[in-house]
C-alpha cells in the first residue's frame, strides 16, 4: 500500500517540532509515515526526536525541496505533507482525513483550514463547508502535494527559498493540466505563526574580509527580502495562466458563503416540511 510521507520542519524551535511529532508518531503505519527534519538547527536548538538533519539552514524552500528529494526516490510515496514545526492537529485523524479528500476527491494540492483570522490569506480560513473548497491556490502551512504534482515541479527555484512564491507556481501547473487545489474546512489546525522570528531565533551569517559575524535577522527585514526575492521571481518568469496582483487580490477578498447558503435552503426545506406535515394532520 502506497502512504505518505510527512516531514515536519525544525529550525531552532524544537518544542514545537516534538510536539507536533508525538500527536502524530503513534497514528502512523500503514498510511503515512512521519519525520522531524532538521533545518541547520544550532545544537541547543535540535528536536529530541530529529530524524533527518541538515547540517546549513536552507529555509524553507530549501526542506521542501529536499522533502521532495525523499518522495521522488521511493516508490512507496504517494504524497507529501510538509508541515510548519509551530501548528496543533488532531493527530488520530489528521493525515489520513487529508488522504481521503485527495485520493478519493481527485485533488493534487490541499490544505486544511487555518482557525482564527487570516494569516492572512482569507481563503485559509474555516467558511463552514461540508466538502472540500475549490481554490486557486492555497498558502502552505500545511500542504499535501500529490505524487503527480512533485513529478511535474521536480524541485521549486533556489532563489525562493524563504517560502514565497511555490503556491503560484504550482496555480500555474494545476491550472495548465485541469487539476485541482483544496481546502478542508472538516480539517482544522492551529496555526501560531513566525515563530522562529518572533523568538528571535533566525540566524543570519555575514562575512567581511577576515571575520564571519552571527545576528538575528529581525522579521520586518526577513519580510523585507522575502518580498523582493518574491517580485523578483515573478517579474522575470511571468505566470501563464493568471496575474500576479490579482491573485495576491484573490487570497486578500476571497469569501464563501456557500455553506450559509445551503443552512438556509435546508432550514426552509425542515419548515415547509413542517408546516405540510401539520396541514394533513389538521385535513384529517
Amino acid at each position: 500500500m502506497s502512504k505518505t510521507l510527512v516531514i515536519i520542519l525544525n529550525h531552532n524551535i524544537p518544542h514545537y517540532a516534538d510536539r507536533l511529532y508525538d500527536s502524530l508518531k503513534d497514528f502512523q503505519g500503514e498510511t503515512y509515515d512521519v519525520f522531524v527534519m532538521d533545518n541547520g538547527s544550532k545544537p541547543e536548538y535540535v528536536a529530541v526526536n530529529t530524524h533527518i538533519r541538515l547540517e546549513e539552514n536552507t529555509y524553507w524552500g530549501g526542506g521542501l525541496n529536499e522533502s521532495i528529494r525523499m518522495v521522488l526516490r521511493d516508490d512507496k510515496y504517494d504524497s507529501l505533507l510538509f508541515l510548519n514545526n509551530d501548528i496543533e492537529v488532531t493527530g488520530e485523524v489528521f493525515v489520513d482525513l487529508l488522504r481521503k479528500e485527495m485520493f478519493e476527491k481527485d485533488f493534487v494540492l490541499l490544505s486544511p483550514c487555518i482557525a482564527g483570522s487570516a494569516q492572512p490569506w482569507k481563503q485559509m480560513q474555516c467558511w463552514g463547508s461540508k466538502e472540500t473548497r475549490e481554490v486557486l491556490w492555497i498558502d502552505q502551512m500545511a500542504p499535501m502535494f500529490h505524487r503527480k504534482l512533485l513529478e511535474v515541479v521536480g524541485k521549486f527555484p533556489d532563489e525562493l527559498y524563504f517560502g514565497w512564491g511555490q503556491e503560484l507556481i504550482c496555480f500555474d501547473i494545476c491550472q495548465e493540466r485541469g487539476w485541482k487545489t483544496g481546502v478542508c474546512d472538516h480539517v482544522c489546525i492551529l496555526h501560531y505563526g513566525k515563530q522562529t522570528y518572533i523568538q528571535n531565533k533566525l540566524f543570519i551569517k555575514e562575512r567581511s574580509v577576515d571575520s564571519v559575524v552571527e545576528r538575528i535577522i529581525p522579521i520586518s527585514e526577513r519580510h523585507a527580502l522575502a518580498a523582493q526575492e518574491y517580485r523578483n521571481y515573478f517579474a522575470v518568469n511571468v505566470l501563464k495562466h493568471g496575474v500576479f496582483d490579482d491573485l495576491r487580490k484573490y487570497g486578500e477578498e476571497y469569501t464563501y458563503y456557500g455553506a450559509v447558503e445551503e443552512h438556509a435552503t435546508s432550514r426552509k426545506f425542515k419548515q415547509k416540511t413542517s408546516f405540510l406535515g401539520k396541514l394533513k394532520h389538521f385535513v384529517k
